[in-house]
C-alpha cells in the first residue's frame, strides 16, 4: 500500500498551503501523480475577526476553528482551476501546481 508524502509546505498569498503526493508501491504511473492540497488561513488571521463596519464578522458555523480547505482533484490539470476558484490568483495557483512532482 502507498502513502501520502508532503512535497511542499509554505505560505502562498497569505494562506498556509500543504501539497501532498500519493506514492504508490506500484511503479505503474497511468494518469500522473495523485495530489491533495490543504489550504488554511495563517493562524494569526484565523483567530482575529475581520471588521465589517462596526461589527465583527460572524463565525462560519460550528467548525469555525477549522477553516482549512482540502482539494482532491481528479487530475493535476484540474488543480490550478480549483485553486483559482477558492481565491488564489492565477500566478499563485500556477506556483502551487509547479510544485507537483512529475
Amino acid at each position: 500500500m502507498g502513502e501520502w508524502k508532503t512535497v511542499y509546505e509554505d505560505e502562498v498569498e497569505g494562506r498556509w498551503v500543504t501539497l501532498k503526493a500519493y506514492e504508490s508501491e506500484n511503479d505503474e504511473e497511468d494518469d500522473g501523480p495523485v495530489v491533495r492540497v490543504t489550504v488554511a488561513p495563517i493562524a494569526d488571521e484565523a483567530e482575529e475577526p475581520e471588521p465589517m463596519g462596526d461589527e465583527p464578522k460572524p463565525a462560519a458555523g460550528a467548525d469555525a476553528d477549522d477553516n482549512s480547505i482540502t482539494l482532491d482533484p481528479d487530475a493535476v490539470e484540474d488543480l490550478e482551476e480549483e485553486l483559482i476558484e477558492i481565491g488564489f490568483s492565477p500566478e499563485g495557483a500556477a506556483w502551487i501546481v509547479g510544485k507537483v512532482p512529475v
